[in-house]
């Protein structure tokens, strides 16, 4: 007997599968005429899950056969053992597509749903029509999406007072176990190397099986190689999967368009429901239409300089960008020739730094940067700096970054090109006295 919170249409058919992915039965839901267009929704974490779509599902059914399901370990589903993780999920899903379609589908994923719709996306091209990533979570590399900069208490005794002082006035969201794998590495090591410790520990907790899971997941060459029609729907007040990683996933994926609603949290199908089915209604009718970057002049002036200044934003085309003492500032849509941070708390987003020296220097600061790219000989120099880059890319012709007292970086779905890296980056580590490409060439 199948039971739900929400109640479902009595026209909606159910039936039971079974997977051989975990060897497990799982539930499917199918909605509307088969003869039309097929949609598989994938759900996120929690109890609810295929539940999360019942209040779009009628409105879909009218035009789309849907199908929905319970991912094994969620709902109705068997919980088996195993790891929970977006390409096992990405498998049960090909099977489910090859058994109850007889065509590619469009795969519409929410939250982790939204991950795991990403690796099947990436592992099973063949069986998609087009990609619908809604308030996707878990993408960023797992401290980045756990411990955001603007969310964080940081203990660092080695982070400078400036710094520490700020932070402190910050909240942190994250507790318990997820936190503790993500952060520490001998735990999550052992986690990830040993089957048997996994199953004693997750036992009957299918959400932190699938959250830890979902945390590991590198999707650096999925990205990098899609060329699906990729649609990225978001709400913008989402403090669990923020905004960040949506621009991080239309700048890198060639083939997408972002749509947002002002709004909407997290769970945008049901806290918004009729603006996002207006926008899903326009994802699944119209083409991605190609991005083409406008010829334009670029006058650059002089320099810009922010000097005990908070909360500020700037734009524009510089020779130098000088910040030192500023909190809460933001650097947008803009080109340089260098920039320097000092003392500060900085967000970077769509910049592109071209210099024939050093292209961006922090001391003693925090900086979050997003979509950025450098040319540089030098990319980045760090002292005492915590750096968060998501969709970074440097290219240098003699270092892609230098350390020279302890910093703390983080690299989510960036590239690095340099005479001694060259690949994708999507880790965090500390360093000191010593260069992130000559880590990287160690640690890979």
């Amino acid at each position: 007997m199948l039971k739900f919170k929400l109640e479902p249409a009595q026209n909606w058919r159910f039936s039971y599968f079974n997977e051989t992915v975990f060897n497990s039965k799982m539930v499917v839901l199918e909605a509307g005429n088969k003869a039309n267009p097929p949609l598989l929704l994938v759900h996120g974490l929690g109890e609810l899950a295929m539940q999360d779509w019942f209040s779009v599902i009628p409105t879909l059914a009218e035009n789309y056969y849907v199908i929905a399901v319970d991912l094994p370990g969620f709902g109705n589903s068997e919980s088996p053992q195993g790891r929970y993780s977006p390409h096992n999920y990405a498998a049960v899903l090909a099977q489910v597509v090859e058994l109850y379609s007889a065509r590619p589908v469009t795969v519409i994923g929410h939250s982790m749903g939204g991950a795991v719709s990403l690796s099947f996306a990436g592992l099973y091209p063949q069986q998609l029509n087009k990609l619908v990533l809604v308030d996707a979570a878990g993408v960023l590399q797992k401290v980045a999406f756990l411990k955001p900069i603007t969310n964080i208490v940081i203990e660092d005794s080695w982070l400078p007072k400036f710094v520490r002082t700020k932070l402190a006035q910050l909240n942190d969201f994250t507790t318990g176990l997820i936190e503790l794998g993500a952060i520490d590495s001998y735990f999550s090591d052992l986690l990830q190397r040993s089957d048997s410790a996994w199953n004693a520990l997750m036992g009957e907790q299918p959400n932190m099986n699938a959250a830890l899971s979902l945390v590991e997941q590198d999707y650096s060459n999925i990205v990098a190689n899609l060329n699906t029609q990729t649609y990225i729907i978001w709400g913008e007040r989402d403090n669990i999967a923020p905004l960040r990683t949506a621009k991080v996933l239309q700048h890198l994926l060639a083939n997408s368009e972002l749509m947002t609603i002002a709004q909407a949290g997290h769970v945008p199908m049901k806290s918004a429901t009729a603006e996002f089915l207006a926008l899903l209604n326009h994802a699944l009718e119209t083409p991605v239409v190609a991005r083409k970057e406008q010829p334009h002049e670029v006058v650059m002036q002089s320099h810009l300089s922010c000097k005990d200044r908070h909360s500020q934003t700037f734009s524009g085309h510089y020779k130098k960008v000088l910040i030192s003492g500023c909190n809460n500032i933001l650097l947008k849509d803009m080109t340089a020739q260098s920039i320097a941070i000092t003392d500060s708390l900085v967000r970077l987003e769509n910049i592109t730094i071209t210099a024939s020296e050093l292209g961006l220097e922090i001391v003693d600061s925090v900086v979050e940067a997003t979509n950025v790219t450098i040319n540089a000989r030098n990319g980045v120099e760090l002292v005492g700096a915590r750096f968060d880059g998501a969709g970074v890319e440097i290219n240098a012709t003699a270092l892609a970054m230098m350390v020279n007292t302890q910093s703390n970086i983080i690299f989510s779905l960036s590239k690095i090109t340099s005479p001694h890296f060259q690949g994708n980056v999507h880790q965090a580590f500390e360093l000191q006295n010593r260069s992130v490409d000559e880590y990287l060439q160690q640690a890979n």
